[in-house]
Protein backbone atom coordinates (compact mmCIF):
# COMPACT_ATOMS: atom_id res chain seq x y z
CA UNK A 1 0.00 0.00 0.00
CA UNK A 2 2.93 2.42 -0.61
CA UNK A 3 2.77 5.37 -3.05
CA UNK A 4 5.58 5.96 -5.44
CA UNK A 5 6.97 9.59 -5.72
CA UNK A 6 5.11 11.90 -8.05
CA UNK A 7 6.75 13.20 -11.24
CA UNK A 8 9.14 9.99 -11.41
CA UNK A 9 9.09 9.06 -14.52
CA UNK A 10 9.02 4.95 -15.96
CA UNK A 11 11.89 3.44 -17.25
CA UNK A 12 12.07 3.73 -21.17
CA UNK A 13 9.33 6.62 -20.78
CA UNK A 14 7.39 8.15 -23.75
CA UNK A 15 6.31 11.73 -23.33
CA UNK A 16 5.24 11.94 -27.66
CA UNK A 17 2.13 9.30 -26.86
CA UNK A 18 -1.16 10.17 -26.16
CA UNK A 19 -1.68 9.10 -22.12
CA UNK A 20 -5.50 7.86 -22.95
CA UNK A 21 -4.41 6.26 -25.71
CA UNK A 22 -1.47 5.17 -24.15
CA UNK A 23 -3.26 3.84 -21.15
CA UNK A 24 -5.47 1.68 -23.31
CA UNK A 25 -2.89 0.10 -25.00
CA UNK A 26 -1.21 -0.91 -21.80
CA UNK A 27 -4.74 -2.55 -20.63
CA UNK A 28 -4.87 -4.47 -23.96
CA UNK A 29 -1.49 -5.76 -23.14
CA UNK A 30 -2.26 -6.37 -19.93
CA UNK A 31 -5.31 -8.43 -21.18
CA UNK A 32 -7.98 -6.18 -20.30
CA UNK A 33 -11.37 -7.22 -22.37
CA UNK A 34 -13.57 -4.63 -20.57
CA UNK A 35 -13.89 -1.57 -18.30
CA UNK A 36 -16.63 -0.62 -15.86
CA UNK A 37 -17.71 2.72 -14.55
CA UNK A 38 -19.42 5.52 -14.29
CA UNK A 39 -17.49 8.51 -16.24
CA UNK A 40 -17.58 12.37 -16.14
CA UNK A 41 -16.34 14.69 -18.22
CA UNK A 42 -13.62 14.38 -20.90
CA UNK A 43 -10.45 12.85 -19.63
CA UNK A 44 -13.02 9.96 -18.63
CA UNK A 45 -15.04 9.89 -22.14
CA UNK A 46 -11.24 9.89 -23.67
CA UNK A 47 -10.09 6.62 -22.02
CA UNK A 48 -13.11 4.61 -22.89
CA UNK A 49 -13.09 5.87 -26.10
CA UNK A 50 -9.43 4.91 -26.30
CA UNK A 51 -10.49 1.70 -24.51
CA UNK A 52 -13.25 0.89 -27.64
CA UNK A 53 -10.21 0.90 -30.30
CA UNK A 54 -8.42 -1.45 -28.58
CA UNK A 55 -11.39 -3.71 -28.35
CA UNK A 56 -12.11 -3.62 -24.47
CA UNK A 57 -15.75 -3.00 -24.24
CA UNK A 58 -17.47 -0.56 -21.57
CA UNK A 59 -20.00 -1.44 -19.11
CA UNK A 60 -21.85 1.61 -17.78
CA UNK A 61 -22.92 1.24 -14.14
CA UNK A 62 -25.13 2.97 -11.86
CA UNK A 63 -22.42 3.49 -9.06
CA UNK A 64 -18.98 3.57 -8.71
CA UNK A 65 -18.52 1.07 -6.44
CA UNK A 66 -20.69 -1.24 -8.05
CA UNK A 67 -18.20 -0.35 -11.11
CA UNK A 68 -15.33 -1.48 -8.62
CA UNK A 69 -17.19 -4.59 -7.42
CA UNK A 70 -18.31 -5.46 -11.25
CA UNK A 71 -15.01 -5.08 -12.58
CA UNK A 72 -13.40 -7.05 -9.77
CA UNK A 73 -15.75 -10.14 -10.52
CA UNK A 74 -15.59 -10.01 -14.04
CA UNK A 75 -11.28 -9.68 -13.47
CA UNK A 76 -11.59 -12.94 -10.73
CA UNK A 77 -13.90 -15.20 -13.11
CA UNK A 78 -11.96 -14.62 -16.24
CA UNK A 79 -8.26 -14.32 -14.75
CA UNK A 80 -7.85 -10.53 -16.28
CA UNK A 81 -7.16 -7.07 -14.86
CA UNK A 82 -10.85 -6.00 -13.87
CA UNK A 83 -11.03 -2.27 -14.60
CA UNK A 84 -12.70 0.73 -13.58
CA UNK A 85 -13.01 4.37 -14.65
CA UNK A 86 -14.28 6.71 -12.49
CA UNK A 87 -14.59 10.90 -12.59
CA UNK A 88 -12.59 13.38 -9.64
CA UNK A 89 -13.86 14.07 -6.10
CA UNK A 90 -17.01 12.27 -5.38
CA UNK A 91 -15.96 9.77 -8.11
CA UNK A 92 -13.22 8.51 -6.69
CA UNK A 93 -14.42 9.31 -2.88
CA UNK A 94 -17.75 7.24 -4.18
CA UNK A 95 -15.41 4.07 -5.18
CA UNK A 96 -12.84 4.06 -1.92
CA UNK A 97 -15.41 1.11 -0.55
CA UNK A 98 -15.04 -0.70 -4.00
CA UNK A 99 -11.20 -0.51 -3.58
CA UNK A 100 -11.76 -1.89 0.09
CA UNK A 101 -13.88 -4.74 -1.25
CA UNK A 102 -11.15 -5.82 -3.74
CA UNK A 103 -8.13 -5.38 -1.55
CA UNK A 104 -9.44 -7.42 1.59
CA UNK A 105 -11.37 -10.28 -0.76
CA UNK A 106 -8.43 -10.52 -3.19
CA UNK A 107 -10.03 -9.63 -6.24
CA UNK A 108 -7.61 -8.12 -9.43
CA UNK A 109 -9.24 -4.54 -9.36
CA UNK A 110 -7.63 -1.51 -11.61
CA UNK A 111 -9.35 1.94 -10.48
CA UNK A 112 -8.31 4.68 -13.47
CA UNK A 113 -9.40 8.44 -11.89
CA UNK A 114 -9.60 11.67 -13.51
CA UNK A 115 -8.44 14.47 -11.03
CA UNK A 116 -7.70 18.30 -11.50
CA UNK A 117 -4.34 18.30 -13.62
CA UNK A 118 -2.05 19.29 -11.13
CA UNK A 119 -0.50 22.21 -13.24
CA UNK A 120 -4.23 24.08 -12.47
CA UNK A 121 -4.37 23.28 -8.72
CA UNK A 122 -3.02 26.58 -8.07
CA UNK A 123 -5.93 28.07 -9.13
CA UNK A 124 -9.16 25.68 -9.35
CA UNK A 125 -10.46 24.19 -5.73
CA UNK A 126 -13.42 22.56 -7.32
CA UNK A 127 -13.39 18.52 -6.43
CA UNK A 128 -9.41 19.03 -5.55
CA UNK A 129 -8.47 16.32 -3.40
CA UNK A 130 -5.65 14.38 -2.57
CA UNK A 131 -7.12 11.63 -4.20
CA UNK A 132 -3.86 9.63 -4.24
CA UNK A 133 -3.70 10.30 -0.48
CA UNK A 134 -7.33 9.08 -0.05
CA UNK A 135 -6.96 5.73 -1.47
CA UNK A 136 -3.32 4.48 -0.62
CA UNK A 137 -5.31 2.52 2.57
CA UNK A 138 -7.38 0.81 0.07
CA UNK A 139 -4.77 -0.13 -2.15
CA UNK A 140 -1.81 -2.34 -2.85
CA UNK A 141 -0.01 0.70 -4.54
CA UNK A 142 -1.21 3.73 -6.10
CA UNK A 143 0.31 6.42 -7.79
CA UNK A 144 -0.16 8.97 -10.96
CA UNK A 145 -1.04 8.03 -14.26
CA UNK A 146 0.93 11.08 -16.62
CA UNK A 147 2.78 11.45 -20.01
CA UNK A 148 5.55 9.17 -18.96
CA UNK A 149 4.97 5.90 -20.43
CA UNK A 150 1.53 5.52 -19.72
CA UNK A 151 0.97 2.38 -21.52
CA UNK A 152 3.97 0.38 -19.38
CA UNK A 153 2.55 1.92 -16.43
CA UNK A 154 -1.17 0.33 -16.91
CA UNK A 155 0.33 -2.63 -17.36
CA UNK A 156 2.64 -2.52 -14.77
CA UNK A 157 -0.62 -1.71 -12.42
CA UNK A 158 -2.87 -4.48 -14.21
CA UNK A 159 0.03 -7.03 -13.20
CA UNK A 160 0.13 -5.30 -9.48
CA UNK A 161 -3.87 -5.90 -9.48
CA UNK A 162 -3.99 -9.28 -10.34
CA UNK A 163 -1.44 -10.73 -7.98
CA UNK A 164 0.26 -13.18 -6.65
CA UNK A 165 -1.95 -11.60 -3.68
CA UNK A 166 -5.05 -9.67 -5.60
CA UNK A 167 -6.17 -6.29 -5.07
CA UNK A 168 -6.82 -3.34 -5.43
CA UNK A 169 -4.98 -1.04 -7.24
CA UNK A 170 -5.63 2.98 -8.15
CA UNK A 171 -3.94 5.27 -10.52
CA UNK A 172 -4.66 9.05 -11.01
CA UNK A 173 -4.90 10.29 -14.55
CA UNK A 174 -2.86 13.41 -14.53
CA UNK A 175 -1.44 14.26 -18.17
CA UNK A 176 -0.02 17.18 -17.11
CA UNK A 177 2.91 15.45 -15.44
CA UNK A 178 5.16 12.52 -15.80
CA UNK A 179 3.63 10.54 -13.60
CA UNK A 180 4.96 7.53 -11.34
CA UNK A 181 6.26 4.32 -12.38
CA UNK A 182 4.27 1.49 -11.03
CA UNK A 183 6.75 -0.87 -9.43
CA UNK A 184 7.01 -4.77 -10.27
CA UNK A 185 4.58 -6.95 -9.30
CA UNK A 186 5.83 -9.70 -7.52
CA UNK A 187 6.12 -13.51 -8.65
CA UNK A 188 5.24 -16.37 -6.85
CA UNK A 189 7.07 -17.33 -4.27
CA UNK A 190 9.69 -20.06 -4.17
CA UNK A 191 9.85 -22.95 -2.14
CA UNK A 192 11.46 -22.54 1.00
CA UNK A 193 12.55 -26.33 1.40
CA UNK A 194 13.77 -25.97 5.20
CA UNK A 195 10.71 -24.35 5.83
CA UNK A 196 8.93 -27.42 4.20
CA UNK A 197 11.83 -30.00 5.95
CA UNK A 198 10.46 -28.50 9.27
CA UNK A 199 7.08 -29.55 8.47
CA UNK A 200 7.25 -31.95 7.80
CA UNK A 201 9.12 -33.12 10.54
CA UNK A 202 6.05 -31.90 12.24
CA UNK A 203 3.55 -33.57 10.57
CA UNK A 204 5.44 -37.37 10.59
CA UNK A 205 3.24 -39.83 11.73
CA UNK A 206 -0.24 -37.80 12.45
CA UNK A 207 -3.32 -39.53 12.23
CA UNK A 208 -6.20 -36.85 11.47
CA UNK A 209 -4.85 -34.41 9.60
CA UNK A 210 -7.59 -31.19 8.52
CA UNK A 211 -6.39 -29.23 5.15
CA UNK A 212 -8.49 -25.88 5.34
CA UNK A 213 -8.46 -23.97 1.88
CA UNK A 214 -8.45 -20.22 1.80
CA UNK A 215 -9.05 -17.68 -1.07
CA UNK A 216 -5.45 -18.16 -2.07
CA UNK A 217 -5.97 -21.47 -2.91
CA UNK A 218 -8.42 -21.35 -5.93
CA UNK A 219 -5.77 -20.06 -8.56
CA UNK A 220 -4.33 -23.77 -7.80
CA UNK A 221 -7.03 -25.55 -7.93
CA UNK A 222 -6.73 -28.34 -10.39
CA UNK A 223 -3.21 -29.20 -8.79
CA UNK A 224 -4.76 -29.37 -4.97
CA UNK A 225 -7.82 -31.56 -6.31
CA UNK A 226 -4.78 -33.96 -7.91
CA UNK A 227 -3.13 -34.25 -4.13
CA UNK A 228 -6.31 -34.33 -2.05
CA UNK A 229 -8.68 -36.78 -4.56
CA UNK A 230 -8.69 -40.21 -2.20
CA UNK A 231 -6.42 -38.82 0.91
CA UNK A 232 -8.95 -39.28 2.78
CA UNK A 233 -8.48 -35.98 4.65
CA UNK A 234 -11.13 -34.02 5.64
CA UNK A 235 -11.21 -30.69 3.67
CA UNK A 236 -12.41 -27.10 5.28
CA UNK A 237 -12.94 -24.72 2.81
CA UNK A 238 -13.63 -20.47 3.86
CA UNK A 239 -16.55 -18.95 1.90
CA UNK A 240 -14.32 -18.05 -0.91
CA UNK A 241 -12.55 -21.11 -1.07
CA UNK A 242 -15.52 -22.77 -2.08
CA UNK A 243 -15.27 -24.95 -5.33
CA UNK A 244 -11.23 -25.48 -4.76
CA UNK A 245 -12.40 -29.05 -4.33
CA UNK A 246 -15.77 -30.40 -5.42
CA UNK A 247 -18.09 -29.62 -1.90
CA UNK A 248 -20.17 -32.29 -2.62
CA UNK A 249 -17.20 -35.27 -2.57
CA UNK A 250 -16.39 -37.53 -0.10
CA UNK A 251 -13.47 -35.43 1.79
CA UNK A 252 -15.50 -32.13 1.47
CA UNK A 253 -16.23 -31.03 5.31
CA UNK A 254 -18.03 -27.84 4.81
CA UNK A 255 -17.54 -24.60 5.90
CA UNK A 256 -14.70 -22.85 7.87
CA UNK A 257 -15.53 -19.55 9.24
CA UNK A 258 -14.16 -19.23 13.04
CA UNK A 259 -17.70 -20.30 13.91
CA UNK A 260 -19.72 -23.74 15.24
CA UNK A 261 -19.82 -25.63 12.01
CA UNK A 262 -16.43 -27.09 12.02
CA UNK A 263 -15.61 -26.78 15.45
CA UNK A 264 -15.91 -30.82 16.48
CA UNK A 265 -13.38 -31.58 13.39
CA UNK A 266 -10.83 -29.35 14.31
CA UNK A 267 -11.13 -30.41 18.01
CA UNK A 268 -10.16 -33.37 16.68
CA UNK A 269 -7.93 -32.86 15.06
CA UNK A 270 -3.52 -33.07 15.21
CA UNK A 271 -2.38 -31.20 12.37
CA UNK A 272 -4.40 -28.21 10.59
CA UNK A 273 -2.61 -27.28 6.99
CA UNK A 274 -4.26 -23.63 5.76
CA UNK A 275 -3.57 -23.55 1.97
CA UNK A 276 -3.55 -19.94 0.49
CA UNK A 277 -5.32 -19.12 4.27
CA UNK A 278 -5.22 -15.41 5.99
CA UNK A 279 -6.65 -13.63 8.98
CA UNK A 280 -8.80 -11.55 6.84
CA UNK A 281 -11.16 -14.68 6.08
CA UNK A 282 -12.57 -16.06 9.58
CA UNK A 283 -14.74 -14.11 12.12
CA UNK A 284 -12.89 -11.94 14.53
CA UNK A 285 -12.44 -14.71 17.90
CA UNK A 286 -9.69 -16.65 19.43
CA UNK A 287 -7.99 -19.53 17.39
CA UNK A 288 -9.10 -22.30 20.10
CA UNK A 289 -7.30 -25.18 19.01
CA UNK A 290 -4.36 -26.95 19.69
CA UNK A 291 -2.92 -29.09 16.95
CA UNK A 292 0.26 -27.53 15.00
CA UNK A 293 -1.23 -25.46 12.49
CA UNK A 294 1.01 -24.91 9.15
CA UNK A 295 0.41 -22.56 6.18
CA UNK A 296 0.97 -22.78 2.51
CA UNK A 297 0.87 -20.43 0.26
CA UNK A 298 2.37 -19.00 -2.84
CA UNK A 299 2.28 -15.29 -2.12
CA UNK A 300 4.48 -15.50 0.62
CA UNK A 301 3.18 -14.27 4.22
CA UNK A 302 3.38 -10.22 4.91
CA UNK A 303 1.50 -8.12 7.33
CA UNK A 304 -1.54 -8.22 6.11
CA UNK A 305 -1.97 -11.93 5.84
CA UNK A 306 -2.57 -11.72 9.60
CA UNK A 307 -0.85 -15.12 10.23
CA UNK A 308 -1.05 -14.56 13.69
CA UNK A 309 -4.54 -15.28 14.18
CA UNK A 310 -3.38 -19.27 14.07
CA UNK A 311 -1.01 -18.73 16.82
CA UNK A 312 1.97 -19.83 15.85
CA UNK A 313 1.92 -21.33 12.61
CA UNK A 314 4.97 -23.45 10.18
CA UNK A 315 4.79 -20.40 7.25
CA UNK A 316 5.69 -22.37 4.21
CA UNK A 317 6.34 -20.27 1.04
CA UNK A 318 5.95 -22.23 -2.54
CA UNK A 319 3.73 -24.12 -5.00
CA UNK A 320 1.06 -25.28 -2.05
CA UNK A 321 0.20 -28.07 -4.03
CA UNK A 322 3.99 -29.56 -3.73
CA UNK A 323 4.26 -28.81 -0.22
CA UNK A 324 0.58 -30.43 0.58
CA UNK A 325 1.56 -33.14 -1.20
CA UNK A 326 4.77 -33.71 0.93
CA UNK A 327 3.24 -32.96 4.11
CA UNK A 328 0.22 -35.21 3.77
CA UNK A 329 2.82 -38.17 2.39
CA UNK A 330 4.24 -37.53 6.25
CA UNK A 331 1.16 -37.87 8.05
CA UNK A 332 -0.55 -41.55 8.36
CA UNK A 333 -4.41 -41.05 8.00
CA UNK A 334 -6.60 -42.64 11.03
CA UNK A 335 -10.27 -41.00 9.89
CA UNK A 336 -13.05 -42.98 9.17
CA UNK A 337 -14.01 -43.32 5.78
CA UNK A 338 -16.49 -40.33 4.35
CA UNK A 339 -15.80 -37.97 7.59
CA UNK A 340 -15.91 -35.00 5.61
CA UNK A 341 -19.13 -35.58 4.15
CA UNK A 342 -20.96 -36.83 7.15
CA UNK A 343 -19.68 -33.35 9.33
CA UNK A 344 -21.24 -31.68 5.99
CA UNK A 345 -24.52 -33.58 5.90
CA UNK A 346 -24.94 -33.16 9.84
CA UNK A 347 -24.51 -29.52 9.51
CA UNK A 348 -27.46 -29.26 6.91
CA UNK A 349 -29.52 -31.68 9.03
CA UNK A 350 -29.19 -29.30 12.08
CA UNK A 351 -30.04 -26.22 9.72
CA UNK A 352 -33.13 -27.54 8.07
CA UNK A 353 -34.28 -29.22 11.63
CA UNK A 354 -34.77 -25.75 13.47
CA UNK A 355 -38.86 -25.15 14.02
CA UNK A 356 -41.53 -23.80 11.33
CA UNK A 357 -43.94 -20.90 12.00
CA UNK A 358 -46.40 -19.70 9.61
CA UNK A 359 -44.01 -17.87 6.98
CA UNK A 360 -41.24 -18.58 4.92
CA UNK A 361 -38.67 -19.76 6.10
CA UNK A 362 -34.67 -18.60 5.12
CA UNK A 363 -33.70 -22.32 4.86
CA UNK A 364 -36.48 -23.26 2.82
CA UNK A 365 -36.63 -20.67 0.52
CA UNK A 366 -32.50 -21.42 -0.36
CA UNK A 367 -33.96 -25.11 -1.01
CA UNK A 368 -36.45 -24.54 -2.97
CA UNK A 369 -34.32 -21.96 -5.13
CA UNK A 370 -31.44 -24.91 -5.07
CA UNK A 371 -34.16 -27.25 -6.38
CA UNK A 372 -34.80 -25.98 -9.31
CA UNK A 373 -31.94 -24.06 -10.28
CA UNK A 374 -29.42 -26.31 -8.65
CA UNK A 375 -25.98 -25.16 -7.53
CA UNK A 376 -25.01 -22.58 -10.92
CA UNK A 377 -22.79 -19.69 -10.21
CA UNK A 378 -24.16 -17.63 -6.93
CA UNK A 379 -23.41 -14.29 -5.66
CA UNK A 380 -24.40 -13.64 -1.84
CA UNK A 381 -24.80 -10.45 0.18
CA UNK A 382 -23.44 -9.42 3.22
CA UNK A 383 -26.48 -10.25 6.50
CA UNK A 384 -28.60 -13.27 7.77
CA UNK A 385 -29.14 -15.00 5.05
CA UNK A 386 -25.90 -15.92 3.86
CA UNK A 387 -26.29 -18.09 7.09
CA UNK A 388 -28.86 -19.95 5.22
CA UNK A 389 -27.12 -20.04 1.70
CA UNK A 390 -23.65 -20.61 2.29
CA UNK A 391 -23.64 -24.23 3.99
CA UNK A 392 -26.38 -25.46 1.60
CA UNK A 393 -24.76 -24.45 -1.61
CA UNK A 394 -22.42 -26.58 -3.67
CA UNK A 395 -19.89 -25.31 -5.69
CA UNK A 396 -17.86 -27.58 -7.92
CA UNK A 397 -15.27 -25.04 -9.58
CA UNK A 398 -13.64 -22.65 -7.64
CA UNK A 399 -15.55 -18.68 -7.05
CA UNK A 400 -18.67 -20.74 -8.05
CA UNK A 401 -19.72 -18.83 -4.56
CA UNK A 402 -18.77 -14.76 -4.62
CA UNK A 403 -19.12 -12.82 -1.77
CA UNK A 404 -17.21 -10.36 0.33
CA UNK A 405 -15.44 -12.35 2.82
CA UNK A 406 -12.45 -10.17 4.25
CA UNK A 407 -14.38 -6.79 3.97
CA UNK A 408 -17.64 -8.30 4.64
CA UNK A 409 -19.72 -5.48 2.92
CA UNK A 410 -23.61 -5.27 1.83
CA UNK A 411 -24.15 -4.04 -1.60
CA UNK A 412 -21.65 -7.06 -3.10
CA UNK A 413 -24.53 -9.83 -4.70
CA UNK A 414 -26.24 -7.67 -7.56
CA UNK A 415 -23.01 -6.04 -8.68
CA UNK A 416 -21.36 -9.10 -8.46
CA UNK A 417 -23.34 -11.15 -10.12
CA UNK A 418 -23.52 -8.48 -13.40
CA UNK A 419 -19.96 -9.28 -13.68
CA UNK A 420 -20.03 -12.70 -13.32
CA UNK A 421 -23.08 -12.93 -15.91
CA UNK A 422 -20.49 -10.91 -18.41
CA UNK A 423 -17.63 -12.87 -17.26
CA UNK A 424 -19.76 -16.09 -18.37
CA UNK A 425 -22.25 -15.42 -20.74
CA UNK A 426 -25.38 -17.85 -21.33
CA UNK A 427 -24.84 -19.07 -17.97
CA UNK A 428 -27.63 -18.52 -15.25
CA UNK A 429 -26.40 -16.41 -12.26
CA UNK A 430 -28.33 -16.57 -8.88
CA UNK A 431 -28.06 -12.98 -6.65
CA UNK A 432 -29.20 -14.44 -3.18
CA UNK A 433 -29.29 -10.66 -1.48
CA UNK A 434 -31.33 -9.41 1.93
CA UNK A 435 -33.55 -6.14 1.76
CA UNK A 436 -31.13 -4.49 2.98
CA UNK A 437 -28.41 -4.97 0.93
CA UNK A 438 -30.46 -4.59 -2.45
CA UNK A 439 -31.57 -1.21 -0.80
CA UNK A 440 -27.87 0.17 -1.46
CA UNK A 441 -27.50 -1.11 -5.13
CA UNK A 442 -31.06 -1.05 -6.22
CA UNK A 443 -30.37 1.27 -9.12
CA UNK A 444 -28.01 -1.41 -10.50
CA UNK A 445 -31.23 -3.53 -11.54
CA UNK A 446 -31.74 -0.65 -14.34
CA UNK A 447 -28.29 -1.82 -14.98
CA UNK A 448 -29.23 -5.48 -15.24
CA UNK A 449 -32.28 -4.63 -17.11
CA UNK A 450 -30.55 -2.82 -19.78
CA UNK A 451 -27.39 -5.50 -20.30
CA UNK A 452 -30.52 -8.57 -20.65
CA UNK A 453 -28.74 -10.78 -18.05
CA UNK A 454 -29.26 -13.85 -17.02
CA UNK A 455 -29.71 -13.25 -13.62
CA UNK A 456 -32.13 -14.33 -10.79
CA UNK A 457 -32.30 -12.02 -8.02
CA UNK A 458 -33.31 -13.58 -5.15
CA UNK A 459 -34.43 -10.75 -2.45
CA UNK A 460 -34.75 -12.31 1.01
CA UNK A 461 -36.92 -9.56 1.95
CA UNK A 462 -38.30 -9.07 6.19
CA UNK A 463 -37.83 -4.83 6.43
CA UNK A 464 -35.30 -5.67 8.81
CA UNK A 465 -30.99 -5.40 9.46
CA UNK A 466 -31.72 -9.29 10.93
CA UNK A 467 -28.35 -9.82 11.46
CA UNK A 468 -27.55 -6.87 13.74
CA UNK A 469 -31.09 -7.51 15.15
CA UNK A 470 -30.29 -10.79 16.32
CA UNK A 471 -27.10 -9.33 17.91
CA UNK A 472 -28.93 -6.14 19.85
CA UNK A 473 -29.67 -5.98 22.91
CA UNK A 474 -31.56 -3.39 25.03
CA UNK A 475 -30.64 0.07 24.94
CA UNK A 476 -29.40 0.02 21.54
CA UNK A 477 -32.01 1.46 19.89
CA UNK A 478 -34.76 -0.76 19.70
CA UNK A 479 -36.39 -1.41 16.40
CA UNK A 480 -36.23 2.16 15.05
CA UNK A 481 -32.61 1.18 14.62
CA UNK A 482 -32.33 -2.53 12.63
CA UNK A 483 -36.39 -1.90 11.07
CA UNK A 484 -37.50 -0.85 7.61
CA UNK A 485 -40.73 0.56 6.17
CA UNK A 486 -41.55 -2.63 3.82
CA UNK A 487 -41.21 -2.44 0.21
CA UNK A 488 -42.34 -3.71 -3.00
CA UNK A 489 -39.10 -4.47 -4.49
CA UNK A 490 -40.98 -6.69 -7.44
CA UNK A 491 -42.61 -3.59 -8.46
CA UNK A 492 -39.55 -1.80 -8.44
CA UNK A 493 -37.72 -4.01 -10.57
CA UNK A 494 -40.68 -4.13 -12.72
CA UNK A 495 -40.60 -0.50 -13.06
CA UNK A 496 -37.22 -0.73 -14.17
CA UNK A 497 -37.95 -3.25 -16.93
CA UNK A 498 -37.29 -6.77 -15.05
CA UNK A 499 -39.74 -9.23 -15.14
CA UNK A 500 -40.58 -10.10 -11.06
CA UNK A 501 -42.70 -12.05 -8.57
CA UNK A 502 -43.82 -11.98 -5.07
CA UNK A 503 -44.02 -15.33 -2.90
CA UNK A 504 -44.54 -16.06 0.73
CA UNK A 505 -44.19 -19.59 0.61
CA UNK A 506 -42.52 -22.69 -0.41
CA UNK A 507 -45.43 -23.40 -3.36
CA UNK A 508 -44.84 -19.63 -4.46
CA UNK A 509 -41.59 -19.32 -5.08
CA UNK A 510 -41.27 -22.49 -7.03
CA UNK A 511 -44.30 -21.16 -9.08
CA UNK A 512 -42.41 -17.56 -9.70
CA UNK A 513 -39.02 -19.29 -10.33
CA UNK A 514 -41.28 -21.70 -13.21
CA UNK A 515 -42.12 -18.84 -14.78
CA UNK A 516 -39.48 -16.73 -15.38
CA UNK A 517 -37.84 -16.39 -18.52
CA UNK A 518 -34.42 -16.71 -19.73
CA UNK A 519 -33.36 -13.00 -19.33
CA UNK A 520 -32.74 -11.23 -15.53
CA UNK A 521 -35.67 -12.06 -12.96
CA UNK A 522 -36.40 -10.83 -9.76
CA UNK A 523 -38.35 -12.90 -6.89
CA UNK A 524 -39.20 -10.71 -3.94
CA UNK A 525 -39.34 -13.49 -1.14
CA UNK A 526 -41.09 -12.63 1.89
CA UNK A 527 -39.64 -14.52 4.53
CA UNK A 528 -39.85 -14.95 8.03
CA UNK A 529 -36.95 -13.41 10.29
CA UNK A 530 -37.91 -15.46 12.94
CA UNK A 531 -36.01 -18.43 11.15
CA UNK A 532 -32.91 -16.73 11.73
CA UNK A 533 -32.37 -17.22 15.45
CA UNK A 534 -31.98 -21.45 14.89
CA UNK A 535 -29.65 -20.72 11.80
CA UNK A 536 -27.84 -18.42 13.84
CA UNK A 537 -27.24 -20.93 16.50
CA UNK A 538 -26.21 -23.78 14.49
CA UNK A 539 -23.88 -21.94 12.64
CA UNK A 540 -22.10 -19.25 15.08
CA UNK A 541 -23.32 -21.04 18.29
Amino acid sequence: MSTAPSGTPAAGSRTDAPPAGGMAAGLAAAGVRRIFGMPGGGPNLDMIGAAAEHRIAFTLARGETAACVMAGVFGLLTGTPGVAVVTRGPGLTSAVNGLAQATLDRAPLLLVSDTVPADRRSRIGHQLLDQVGVAAPVTRWNGTLGSADPAGVAAAACALATGPRAGAVHLDFDPSVPGDAAPAAPGPASLDEAALERAVTTAGGRRRPVVVLGSGAARHAAALRAVLDGAGVPVLTTYQGLGTIDSTGPDAAGLYTNGSPEQALLAGADLVVGVGLDGVEPMPGEWAWEAPVVLLDDAGFGPDTNTEFYGAPELVTGPPAESLAALLAATAPGWEPGTGAHRRRELRAALEAGPRGDGLHPVDLTRAVLDHLGPVQVSVDAGAHMLAVLPLWDAARPHGVLISNGLATMGYALPAAIGAALARPGERVVCMVGDGGLGMTLAELETLARLDLPVTVVVFDDAALSLIELKQRGGQGGAGAVRFSPVDFAAVAAAMGIPSAVAGDVAGVTAALGGAGDGPFLLDARVDPAGYAHVMRVSRG
